[in-house]
Protein backbone atom coordinates (compact mmCIF):
# COMPACT_ATOMS: atom_id res chain seq x y z
CA UNK A 1 0.00 0.00 0.00
CA UNK A 2 0.92 3.42 -0.38
CA UNK A 3 -0.39 7.32 -0.17
CA UNK A 4 -0.10 10.37 -2.10
CA UNK A 5 -1.11 13.33 0.38
CA UNK A 6 -1.04 17.00 -1.92
CA UNK A 7 -1.37 20.40 -1.71
CA UNK A 8 -2.37 22.05 -4.67
CA UNK A 9 -3.28 25.94 -4.91
CA UNK A 10 -3.09 28.18 -7.99
CA UNK A 11 -2.18 31.24 -5.87
CA UNK A 12 -5.44 33.29 -6.72
CA UNK A 13 -9.27 31.30 -6.27
CA UNK A 14 -8.33 28.12 -4.44
CA UNK A 15 -6.30 26.05 -2.10
CA UNK A 16 -6.37 22.43 -1.40
CA UNK A 17 -5.60 20.15 0.66
CA UNK A 18 -6.67 16.18 -0.53
CA UNK A 19 -5.44 12.88 -0.48
CA UNK A 20 -4.98 11.98 -4.22
CA UNK A 21 -4.64 8.34 -3.52
CA UNK A 22 -4.52 5.65 -0.76
CA UNK A 23 -4.25 2.96 -2.10
CA UNK A 24 -4.07 -0.53 -1.13
CA UNK A 25 -3.21 -4.12 -3.25
CA UNK A 26 -3.08 -8.03 -2.75
CA UNK A 27 -1.45 -10.23 -4.95
CA UNK A 28 -0.66 -14.44 -5.27
CA UNK A 29 2.67 -14.27 -3.24
CA UNK A 30 5.62 -15.96 -4.45
CA UNK A 31 5.19 -19.96 -4.84
CA UNK A 32 1.08 -19.66 -5.08
CA UNK A 33 1.39 -21.53 -8.27
CA UNK A 34 3.45 -22.57 -11.07
CA UNK A 35 0.91 -21.31 -13.55
CA UNK A 36 -1.73 -19.40 -11.54
CA UNK A 37 -1.71 -15.86 -10.25
CA UNK A 38 -4.52 -13.10 -9.08
CA UNK A 39 -4.68 -9.63 -7.83
CA UNK A 40 -7.30 -7.62 -5.70
CA UNK A 41 -6.73 -3.98 -5.94
CA UNK A 42 -8.73 -0.77 -4.24
CA UNK A 43 -8.10 2.84 -4.24
CA UNK A 44 -9.66 5.58 -1.60
CA UNK A 45 -9.28 9.58 -2.58
CA UNK A 46 -10.43 12.81 -1.92
CA UNK A 47 -11.88 13.93 -5.22
CA UNK A 48 -14.62 10.15 -4.89
CA UNK A 49 -15.91 11.60 -2.27
CA UNK A 50 -13.68 10.31 0.17
CA UNK A 51 -15.09 6.39 -0.62
CA UNK A 52 -12.99 3.21 -1.72
CA UNK A 53 -13.41 2.18 -4.84
CA UNK A 54 -12.09 -1.52 -6.34
CA UNK A 55 -10.37 -1.32 -9.51
CA UNK A 56 -8.41 -4.16 -10.24
CA UNK A 57 -9.59 -7.87 -9.98
CA UNK A 58 -8.33 -10.23 -11.98
CA UNK A 59 -6.66 -13.70 -12.56
CA UNK A 60 -3.74 -15.00 -14.79
CA UNK A 61 -2.35 -18.05 -16.21
CA UNK A 62 0.84 -18.17 -17.72
CA UNK A 63 2.84 -20.12 -19.65
CA UNK A 64 6.18 -20.10 -21.55
CA UNK A 65 6.29 -16.73 -23.16
CA UNK A 66 2.21 -15.98 -22.97
CA UNK A 67 -0.26 -15.33 -20.43
CA UNK A 68 -3.96 -15.05 -20.54
CA UNK A 69 -5.05 -12.25 -18.27
CA UNK A 70 -9.50 -12.14 -17.27
CA UNK A 71 -11.29 -10.21 -14.58
CA UNK A 72 -11.58 -6.36 -14.37
CA UNK A 73 -8.33 -4.64 -15.19
CA UNK A 74 -6.91 -2.19 -17.51
CA UNK A 75 -6.42 -2.77 -21.05
CA UNK A 76 -2.49 -2.62 -22.06
CA UNK A 77 -2.54 0.51 -24.01
CA UNK A 78 -0.20 3.84 -24.39
CA UNK A 79 3.01 3.83 -22.18
CA UNK A 80 1.88 6.46 -19.14
CA UNK A 81 -1.15 4.48 -18.36
CA UNK A 82 0.72 1.51 -17.66
CA UNK A 83 3.79 3.10 -15.67
CA UNK A 84 3.11 2.91 -11.99
CA UNK A 85 1.60 6.49 -10.18
CA UNK A 86 4.17 6.44 -8.02
CA UNK A 87 6.99 6.32 -10.42
CA UNK A 88 5.44 8.72 -12.97
CA UNK A 89 7.72 11.77 -12.07
CA UNK A 90 5.24 14.77 -12.42
CA UNK A 91 1.81 14.33 -10.22
CA UNK A 92 -0.32 13.60 -13.21
CA UNK A 93 -0.53 11.63 -16.68
CA UNK A 94 -0.75 13.94 -19.35
CA UNK A 95 -4.51 15.24 -20.64
CA UNK A 96 -4.34 12.76 -23.43
CA UNK A 97 -3.17 9.80 -21.72
CA UNK A 98 -6.09 10.97 -19.24
CA UNK A 99 -9.42 11.48 -21.81
CA UNK A 100 -8.01 8.82 -25.05
CA UNK A 101 -7.11 5.32 -23.75
CA UNK A 102 -9.84 3.17 -24.08
CA UNK A 103 -11.75 3.55 -20.12
CA UNK A 104 -9.80 6.83 -19.43
CA UNK A 105 -12.86 8.71 -17.87
CA UNK A 106 -15.02 5.15 -17.27
CA UNK A 107 -12.28 4.05 -14.20
CA UNK A 108 -9.45 3.16 -16.30
CA UNK A 109 -10.87 -0.09 -16.05
CA UNK A 110 -12.76 -2.80 -18.27
CA UNK A 111 -14.29 -6.29 -17.31
CA UNK A 112 -12.99 -8.74 -20.24
CA UNK A 113 -10.14 -10.87 -21.44
CA UNK A 114 -6.14 -10.12 -22.77
CA UNK A 115 -3.77 -12.26 -24.19
CA UNK A 116 0.20 -11.49 -23.58
CA UNK A 117 2.99 -12.39 -25.12
CA UNK A 118 6.68 -11.27 -23.99
CA UNK A 119 9.38 -12.35 -26.92
CA UNK A 120 13.06 -11.99 -27.72
CA UNK A 121 14.26 -11.60 -24.10
CA UNK A 122 11.49 -9.84 -23.26
CA UNK A 123 12.48 -6.79 -26.14
CA UNK A 124 9.27 -7.73 -27.91
CA UNK A 125 5.65 -7.64 -26.14
CA UNK A 126 2.29 -8.23 -27.79
CA UNK A 127 -1.46 -7.78 -26.17
CA UNK A 128 -4.46 -8.11 -27.69
CA UNK A 129 -7.91 -8.26 -25.56
CA UNK A 130 -11.98 -8.12 -25.87
CA UNK A 131 -13.84 -5.98 -23.11
CA UNK A 132 -17.05 -5.29 -22.24
CA UNK A 133 -16.11 -1.58 -23.82
CA UNK A 134 -18.16 0.24 -21.13
CA UNK A 135 -15.33 1.09 -18.09
CA UNK A 136 -16.23 -0.14 -14.19
CA UNK A 137 -18.33 3.14 -13.16
CA UNK A 138 -21.42 0.81 -14.22
CA UNK A 139 -22.45 -2.54 -14.58
CA UNK A 140 -25.14 -3.39 -17.74
CA UNK A 141 -26.95 -6.74 -17.75
CA UNK A 142 -27.99 -5.68 -21.37
CA UNK A 143 -24.89 -4.63 -22.81
CA UNK A 144 -24.57 -4.96 -26.95
CA UNK A 145 -21.42 -3.20 -27.23
CA UNK A 146 -17.84 -4.31 -27.15
CA UNK A 147 -14.37 -3.32 -26.93
CA UNK A 148 -10.94 -5.00 -29.00
CA UNK A 149 -7.62 -3.41 -28.06
CA UNK A 150 -4.08 -4.60 -29.56
CA UNK A 151 -0.57 -3.12 -28.22
CA UNK A 152 3.07 -4.19 -29.78
CA UNK A 153 5.96 -2.65 -28.28
CA UNK A 154 10.00 -3.21 -28.69
CA UNK A 155 12.86 -2.57 -26.53
CA UNK A 156 16.35 -1.85 -27.78
CA UNK A 157 19.30 -2.08 -25.45
CA UNK A 158 21.98 0.59 -25.47
CA UNK A 159 24.29 -0.36 -23.77
CA UNK A 160 23.73 0.79 -20.21
CA UNK A 161 20.52 2.68 -21.70
CA UNK A 162 17.44 1.42 -23.59
CA UNK A 163 15.14 2.81 -26.33
CA UNK A 164 11.85 1.55 -26.66
CA UNK A 165 8.79 2.21 -28.90
CA UNK A 166 5.42 1.05 -29.80
CA UNK A 167 1.71 1.65 -31.10
CA UNK A 168 -1.95 0.47 -29.65
CA UNK A 169 -5.11 0.70 -31.38
CA UNK A 170 -8.46 0.31 -30.25
CA UNK A 171 -12.20 -0.33 -31.67
CA UNK A 172 -15.09 -0.04 -29.45
CA UNK A 173 -18.71 -0.63 -30.38
CA UNK A 174 -19.92 1.71 -28.36
CA UNK A 175 -23.56 1.74 -26.58
CA UNK A 176 -25.20 4.97 -24.80
CA UNK A 177 -21.41 5.95 -23.56
CA UNK A 178 -21.07 9.84 -22.02
CA UNK A 179 -17.07 10.42 -22.73
CA UNK A 180 -16.22 13.05 -20.64
CA UNK A 181 -13.14 15.83 -22.24
CA UNK A 182 -13.97 14.12 -26.06
CA UNK A 183 -17.72 15.28 -26.49
CA UNK A 184 -20.00 17.23 -24.11
CA UNK A 185 -21.04 15.78 -20.67
CA UNK A 186 -24.60 16.15 -21.80
CA UNK A 187 -24.30 14.06 -24.93
CA UNK A 188 -24.57 10.15 -24.68
CA UNK A 189 -22.57 8.20 -27.64
CA UNK A 190 -23.15 5.02 -29.32
CA UNK A 191 -21.93 4.28 -32.50
CA UNK A 192 -18.26 3.42 -33.75
CA UNK A 193 -15.05 4.57 -31.48
CA UNK A 194 -12.08 3.82 -32.91
CA UNK A 195 -8.79 5.44 -31.22
CA UNK A 196 -4.86 4.96 -31.99
CA UNK A 197 -1.22 5.99 -30.51
CA UNK A 198 2.57 5.62 -31.00
CA UNK A 199 4.75 6.16 -28.00
CA UNK A 200 8.34 5.83 -27.54
CA UNK A 201 10.96 6.54 -24.34
CA UNK A 202 14.88 6.70 -24.07
CA UNK A 203 16.47 5.39 -20.36
CA UNK A 204 19.22 6.24 -19.22
CA UNK A 205 21.19 7.28 -16.03
CA UNK A 206 21.23 10.45 -16.26
CA UNK A 207 18.10 11.15 -18.55
CA UNK A 208 14.63 10.00 -19.38
CA UNK A 209 12.63 10.77 -21.79
CA UNK A 210 9.33 9.48 -23.41
CA UNK A 211 6.36 11.23 -25.96
CA UNK A 212 3.24 9.96 -26.75
CA UNK A 213 0.57 10.63 -29.55
CA UNK A 214 -2.89 10.04 -29.21
CA UNK A 215 -6.03 10.25 -31.67
CA UNK A 216 -9.44 9.23 -31.61
CA UNK A 217 -12.28 9.29 -33.93
CA UNK A 218 -16.02 9.03 -33.13
CA UNK A 219 -17.95 8.95 -36.41
CA UNK A 220 -16.85 12.76 -36.94
CA UNK A 221 -16.01 14.14 -34.21
CA UNK A 222 -12.28 14.03 -33.34
CA UNK A 223 -9.81 14.20 -30.59
CA UNK A 224 -5.93 14.39 -29.90
CA UNK A 225 -3.22 15.37 -27.98
CA UNK A 226 0.73 14.69 -27.42
CA UNK A 227 3.57 15.27 -24.40
CA UNK A 228 6.72 15.15 -24.25
CA UNK A 229 8.46 14.21 -20.70
CA UNK A 230 11.85 15.09 -20.11
CA UNK A 231 13.52 13.98 -16.77
CA UNK A 232 17.07 14.87 -15.45
CA UNK A 233 18.23 12.88 -12.76
CA UNK A 234 21.33 14.94 -11.13
CA UNK A 235 22.14 11.87 -8.70
CA UNK A 236 19.92 9.10 -6.92
CA UNK A 237 17.99 11.85 -4.48
CA UNK A 238 17.54 14.94 -6.99
CA UNK A 239 15.35 14.74 -9.90
CA UNK A 240 13.75 17.17 -12.36
CA UNK A 241 11.31 17.36 -15.12
CA UNK A 242 9.96 19.33 -17.71
CA UNK A 243 6.35 18.16 -19.32
CA UNK A 244 4.84 19.47 -22.57
CA UNK A 245 1.12 18.81 -22.58
CA UNK A 246 -1.24 19.13 -25.59
CA UNK A 247 -4.59 17.96 -25.86
CA UNK A 248 -7.26 19.49 -28.94
CA UNK A 249 -10.59 18.57 -28.78
CA UNK A 250 -13.65 20.23 -31.11
CA UNK A 251 -15.68 21.09 -27.99
CA UNK A 252 -12.41 23.20 -26.71
CA UNK A 253 -13.54 21.86 -22.97
CA UNK A 254 -10.93 21.09 -21.59
CA UNK A 255 -9.59 24.04 -23.13
CA UNK A 256 -7.69 23.64 -25.81
CA UNK A 257 -3.74 25.20 -25.13
CA UNK A 258 -1.07 23.92 -23.87
CA UNK A 259 0.75 23.52 -20.47
CA UNK A 260 3.96 23.94 -19.45
CA UNK A 261 5.10 22.38 -16.35
CA UNK A 262 8.33 21.59 -14.22
CA UNK A 263 9.00 20.20 -11.32
CA UNK A 264 11.02 18.67 -8.72
CA UNK A 265 11.58 14.81 -6.73
CA UNK A 266 13.70 14.52 -3.46
CA UNK A 267 13.71 10.68 -2.77
CA UNK A 268 14.53 10.29 0.49
CA UNK A 269 14.06 6.64 -0.24
CA UNK A 270 13.87 6.17 -3.92
CA UNK A 271 10.56 6.37 -4.51
CA UNK A 272 9.26 5.08 -1.40
CA UNK A 273 9.38 8.36 0.56
CA UNK A 274 9.42 11.08 -1.84
CA UNK A 275 8.57 14.75 -1.90
CA UNK A 276 7.83 16.64 -4.97
CA UNK A 277 7.41 20.28 -6.03
CA UNK A 278 5.73 20.73 -9.08
CA UNK A 279 4.16 24.15 -11.20
CA UNK A 280 2.21 24.25 -14.09
CA UNK A 281 0.89 27.28 -16.48
CA UNK A 282 -1.11 27.56 -19.39
CA UNK A 283 -2.22 30.26 -21.36
CA UNK A 284 -6.36 31.20 -21.26
CA UNK A 285 -7.85 34.43 -23.22
CA UNK A 286 -4.29 35.91 -23.20
CA UNK A 287 -3.60 34.83 -19.29
CA UNK A 288 -1.22 32.77 -18.03
CA UNK A 289 -2.78 30.45 -15.30
CA UNK A 290 -0.70 28.65 -12.76
CA UNK A 291 -1.37 25.38 -10.99
CA UNK A 292 1.01 24.54 -8.34
CA UNK A 293 1.71 21.23 -6.23
CA UNK A 294 3.03 19.89 -3.56
CA UNK A 295 3.17 16.18 -2.74
CA UNK A 296 4.69 13.62 -0.51
CA UNK A 297 4.36 10.08 -1.16
CA UNK A 298 4.86 7.21 1.53
CA UNK A 299 4.91 3.48 0.94
CA UNK A 300 3.62 1.22 4.22
CA UNK A 301 5.96 -1.89 3.13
Amino acid sequence: AYTQLRFATDFDSYNNFSVRRLKFWFKSPPGFSKHWSFKVQAIFMSIQNERFFLQDVYGQYSWKNSSIRFGQFIPQYALQRFQPDYLIPSSERSRAITLLVPDGTLGARDIGLQYNLRAMNKKLEFNIGLFNGYGIKDYRFNNSGYLLTQNLSYRIPIKKSSLKFGYSVMYRKAEDIVFHGILPDTLSYSGSDFRFNVYSIFNSKVVDIQAEYLYALLDTTTASGYYVLTTVKFNPKNHAYFVFDEYTNQDSFPVNSPWYIVGYNYLFRKYKIMLSLESGFQGVAGQWQNRTVIQFQLFFH
